[in-house]
């Protein structure tokens, strides 16, 4: 082929617009998966006597008072650790249903969903922790223990809002 040749198809081309654009538009479903798959890299379990039942090695909290009685969880709204006052006083009225001494030994566990890096998470679960302990301390409890996990430990089968908690455990004597 020649240049004259070669250019005769590129002008023709060129002149002929049609050839370059698109001659039919669709639009097409797009969806997104509604949450982040995570995999744990290790866990250690205690094996017991009872089938099918696995408990996290070197627990040594419960979170049932004596009597029974569920301790209470406390929500957060996303990216948030301001704690209300109306949750504050569910807080405290849930325990003292509980019959939840003063001076027994509480454990406060912040929570995240799975969304937002694994820094960011773990920061924000302490800072919910935190903000918790803060009001138990500031109402007479003891709190021997305060932590962040960030969104390791997830609700199974909940909604993202709901591992956006700060949980309560009972030091066991």
């Amino acid at each position: 082929m020649n240049a004259q040749m070669i250019c005769i198809l590129m002008v023709g081309l060129l002149l002929n617009a049609s050839l370059l654009t698109a001659r039919e538009i669709r639009q097409e479903r797009f969806s997104l998966l509604s949450e982040t798959v995570r995999l744990a890299d290790r866990e250690t379990f205690i094996l017991t006597s009872t089938p099918n039942h696995r408990q996290p090695a070197c627990e040594e909290r419960t979170a049932k008072a004596k009597d029974g009685c569920v301790l209470p969880v406390v929500h957060f709204q996303l990216g948030s650790t301001e704690l209300s006052q109306t949750e504050q006083e569910s807080l405290l009225a849930a325990l003292a249903q509980c019959n939840i001494a003063p001076e027994a030994g509480l454990i406060v566990t912040g929570h995240t969903c799975s969304l937002g890096t694994e820094d960011r998470n773990r920061i924000l679960s302490q800072q919910r922790a935190e903000q918790v302990a803060v009001v138990l301390r500031a109402n007479g409890f003891t709190v021997s223990k305060v932590e962040g996990k960030g969104s390791y430990y997830p609700l199974p089968g909940t909604e993202l809002a709901n591992n956006r908690r700060v949980e309560l455990a009972i030091i066991q004597p």
